[in-house]
């Protein structure tokens, strides 16, 4: 089951669309694209694209260009232009990778309910595309099916469409609200309330919530018994979940359960005291996503209470690793400092909460706080981008903690045509100046996510496979155990670093396992590393040792804007997955070496035709590289080794060390 609140991400976001169609364009394309991208007014938009498929008629970015057309028209209501640009879109993606178009499409014209007679067609053929896919994938464009039958006063239809869509996305709580509005439109409001209840538990506390409320007042409009309505279907709801949640993390279900009851305002006493049970239970080695959500809803409760003052420090002690996506988080912090009557920082927190992703649900409380005080919509916009500046480059200073002589190993996996991974990238920048290398090892790995990258090999590929192969990019790894997903433009590097650092100093306040000491040389074209492992613990089981060697920085430009990339995987001894090794006498000496110009050639021979490796994402076409990254500088080596359980993914201790220049 999914436990996260207020998750809910953008269908219509240019970043998906980019995961369906190659990016390899030239640095003009790039930089026109993203100048007109840019532009606020939606006339002078619609100009500058059209500009731009004069000036760049063979640019991979065209279909991009004439989506940003098609959704400027559909802002300034111009519907029939709209329409011509959306079919020229769609068009000009080859017809095996249309499917995603054509839902995005569709979900744009629903959303503003116009053309939906070709909302209709184009949604139907993203359904008929999806006939041999899973469920889960199904689901979400019979879920923009739904949604365009509702439009189009099909309230039935939609309904049936919306139940066929929730088939294995059960506990998904868009799909359950938007089941819940067809339901009551159907003139099932009993069905609906109970509906819209399990939304608002599994994370939907916008919509679901006021059409909680307004639903149960319409069935019972006197309070008393109204109260009661809504305590029977709270109860009736939290024992389906609670039954369904035997053998999950009770802590989790009794952050989540008092959160339900605090939205719903039913029970708080109970809800104070889960919550604080919850929040309680936290130690210094607990993942974040737990703090966050045990933090965050015990906020909730207080605010519920009215104890605002309280809830405030709550939410602040997470402020700076909450996710900037998480539009619950910031209209909550928001909304408590309104009721707090400092409307100055009301106005701040509103601002963060766009920065990452304009919601819908923050947009609209935003706006109207603003009108409330006097600020136009102009104005909100330039405290938007004045925040997104500072937010670019700041200096974090240098770590000066305790590290028990523990080396944390960071591994990023991303990707120079994945614009989420600058944000990513970035922090790891900034990671590398704030710790010194004795502290944290870090690790990039290049996959070909979501378009061909230069700096993939087959090693970073093996890695990958070593973590599963079923994540996207950017991901981070902190020391095998903690997965950190997501990323965003370069602006959210500082909410990254925030995030990562978090993790990283969690790790620092444990004893190494092992020791790990050592010198790497060269000659000649090779790389000698020679290592002493020390561990008196016997207990580990299925430990293997693996050492990379990276090249320390890169200069490659990707369509993502990122120019400089550290501690870059060239080669893996025995892949992924490393040199057995065990500690029978307490101690183990290693020694190996990298040949350099073998390293070279293998990788420039991978280059030539990359399509024949396991590494290459099915469906991705290949014409070449604008630039190859297949030279390696033999004075800018490193070695990085670390010892890892391969069952658990553990990293027991890694080790850094420098390679003198080539003699």
């Amino acid at each position: 089951m999914n436990f996260k609140l207020g998750k809910k991400f953008p269908i219509l976001i240019l970043f998906f669309l980019i995961t369906i169609f190659p990016i390899l364009v030239k640095a003009q394309d790039v930089e026109a694209f993203d100048k007109y991208d840019a532009l606020k007014d939606n006339n002078l938009k619609i100009e500058s694209f059209k500009k731009f498929v004069v000036d760049f008629p063979s640019s991979q970015y065209k279909p991009y260009a004439y989506y940003e057309i098609f959704s400027a028209y559909l802002e300034l209501n111009k519907v029939d232009s709209a329409l011509i640009y959306g079919d020229l879109t769609a068009n000009l993606f080859p017809p095996q990778t249309r499917i995603n178009i054509y839902n995005n499409i569709a979900f744009a014209l629903a959303q503003k309910k116009v053309g939906l007679d070709t909302a209709s067609v184009y949604s139907q053929r993203a359904v008929d595309a999806t006939q041999n896919m899973n469920n889960n994938i199904r689901g979400r464009f019979l879920n923009t099916q739904a949604f365009v039958l509702y439009q189009l006063g099909k309230s039935d239809s939609a309904l049936s469409v919306e139940r066929e869509a929730i088939v294995g996305n059960e506990n998904n709580p868009e799909y359950l609200s938007n089941l819940a509005i067809y339901e009551e439109a159907s003139g099932q409001r009993e069905y609906a309330i109970k509906t819209a209840a399990n939304a608002i538990l599994l994370g939907n506390t916008d919509e679901a919530l006021t059409n909680f409320n307004n639903w149960t007042l319409k069935e019972e409009p006197n309070e008393k018994e109204r109260e009661q309505l809504k305590n029977k279907v709270v109860n009736e709801i939290l024992k389906i979940f609670l039954d369904q949640s035997q053998g999950e993390d009770q802590n989790k279900i009794n952050s989540i359960e008092a959160a339900f009851l605090a939205n719903t305002g039913v029970d708080l006493k109970k809800a104070n005291q889960l919550a604080l049970g919850a929040l309680s239970s936290l130690k210094d080695n607990s993942s974040m996503d737990d703090k966050i959500l045990f933090t965050i809803n015990y906020a909730l409760v207080l605010s519920a209470e009215g104890n605002y003052k309280e809830a405030l420090t709550e939410l602040k002690n997470v402020e700076e690793i909450a996710n900037p996506w998480d539009s619950d988080y910031w209209n909550l912090l928001a909304q408590i400092y309104r009721k707090s009557g400092d409307n100055k920082k009301a106005l701040e927190a509103y601002i963060d909460g766009t920065v990452a992703y304009p919601s819908n649900k923050i947009v609209k409380e935003r706006d109207k706080f603003a009108e409330q005080e006097g600020i136009s919509k102009d104005e909100i916009q330039k405290l938007v981008e004045k925040k997104q500046d500072e937010l670019t480059s700041f200096d974090p200073g240098h770590f000066k903690g305790s590290t028990k002589g523990n080396v944390v190993l960071a591994e990023l996996f991303t990707g120079a045509q994945c614009p989420p991974c600058a944000g990513a990238d970035a922090a790891f920048d900034i990671l590398s100046e704030y710790y010194s290398r004795n502290d944290l090892a870090i690790l990039e790995y290049h996959v070909h996510i979501p378009a061909p990258d230069p700096m993939t090999n087959p090693d970073s590929f093996s890695r990958y496979k070593y973590y599963g192969a079923n994540f996207g990019t950017p991901t981070v790894i902190i020391e095998g155990k903690e997965k950190i997903t997501g990323g965003g433009p370069k602006y959210l590097a500082k909410n990254r670093f925030n995030i990562y650092k978090y993790s990283i100093d969690k790790f620092f306040k444990e004893n190494p396992l092992l020791k790990i000491s050592g010198t790497a040389s060269q000659k000649d074209n090779k790389v000698d590393v020679h290592l002493k492992l020390k561990s008196e613990n016997k207990k580990e089981k299925n430990l293997s040792l693996h050492l990379a060697l990276v090249e320390k920085s890169i200069q490659y430009s990707g369509s993502n804007g990122v120019t400089k990339h550290l501690f870059v995987v060239r080669s893996l001894i025995k892949g992924g997955n490393g040199l057995p090794v065990e500690f029978k006498n307490g101690a183990e000496n290693f020694s190996d070496s990298f040949n350099v110009n073998e390293i070279e050639k293998n990788i420039s021979s991978y280059l030539d035709d990359p399509t024949k490796d396991p590494s290459w994402r099915k469906g991705l076409p290949f014409s070449g590289w604008n630039k190859r990254t297949d030279k390696i500088d033999r004075n800018n080596l490193a070695v990085v080794a670390w010892v890892q359980n391969n069952d658990t993914k553990d990293v027991l201790q890694a080790f850094y060390v420098d390679v003198p220049p080539n003699k």
